[in-house]
């Protein structure tokens, strides 16, 4: 069976949206309008004559850099080659726009998107992310205040003190610079996005008798109510100086949180985790990766 593929635009939101219905908990209602404006790469949907039967997102966070994200097929049209075809169509794009590489985070236990992409040609790059849990915020957490250690945000002046900790820090060289970074994708947590986390209030510094002795970045999507706990790094022992945190965060309007940590740093932290928020589930994606010539 033929399927035709073209570039969303505004007049195809709602189709978009009914699709998004046929899955639980999804989160394209949030991100549909942004993906549509975009004016390199964007939204692409597969149609079976006048039905909207798959869409993915064709993402550039660099000129040589693509991202294949959002991929949905309609469960009654799955099976048939539609993710093939789409991604397929999308590598293409992405080489013609410049891209020297595409790709693409799944969960390991999603065997359809490893098997297309597998399939495409992509490959594990060894690096793994273990997405701990999307957790609603409760109303309230606890306290703090018997706990030596004490979180803030830090301060435009401090930025050289939060950079120092970084490089001289447990974690992260051992994690090659990454962090969980807007639109779902890896990014290097340069000084430059230190720079701007601090800005805008995404950086909090861990203090212990006035020694920074950890480092926490967040992401902020208030389109969704949630927020990403996006890199942390800190002894777990002085992990519930967070708490003040999230007690505050349903108060400006945030439902949902996720932490999300490279495998090798999630296991260093696990224990501190569960005195927070007992016996959690997550789930492990891998990063995926196909070359262009």
């Amino acid at each position: 069976m033929e399927f035709t593929i073209t570039k969303a635009a505004p007049r195809n939101r709602q189709a978009v949206l009914d699709l998004s219905g046929q899955f639980t908990e999804d989160y394209l209602e949030y991100t549909v309008d942004r993906w549509i404006a975009q004016d390199q790469g964007g939204l692409y949907l597969v149609w079976d004559s006048d039905r909207l039967v798959g869409c993915c997102s064709l993402y550039f966070p660099s000129s040589t850099e693509a991202w294949l994200q959002g991929m949905r097929v309609h469960p009654g049209y799955q099976g048939r080659g539609i993710a093939y075809q789409l991604n397929k169509h999308l590598v293409e794009l992405a080489g013609q726009e410049g891209a020297s590489a595409v790709r693409l985070l799944t969960s390991e236990n999603n065997h359809p998107a490893m098997k297309v992409a597998q399939k495409l040609g992509f490959a594990s790059t060894g690096g793994k992310r273990e997405i701990i849990f999307r957790s609603p915020l409760r109303s309230k957490y606890g306290s703090s205040d018997h706990h030596p250690a004490r979180i803030r945000p830090c301060l435009p002046r401090e930025l050289s003190r939060a950079a120092y900790y970084l490089t001289t820090g447990p974690y992260f060289s051992n994690l090659q610079g990454y962090y969980f970074g807007p639109r779902y994708c890896y990014r290097r947590l340069t000084k430059k996005v230190l720079e701007n986390g601090v800005h805008n209030r995404q950086v909090y510094l861990f203090e212990k008798q006035n020694q920074v002795s950890g480092l926490l970045f967040i992401l902020y999507e208030p389109e969704e109510n949630h927020l990403i706990l996006s890199y942390l790094d800190a002894p777990p022992e002085q992990l519930p100086a967070i708490l003040p945190l999230f007690n505050t965060w349903p108060e400006e309007g945030y439902h949902h949180f996720t932490i999300n940590l490279l495998a090798e740093q999630h296991h260093l932290l696990k224990p501190g985790l569960q005195k927070l928020f007992g016996n959690y589930g997550y789930e492990q994606w891998t990063l995926l990766e196909k070359p262009l010539a």
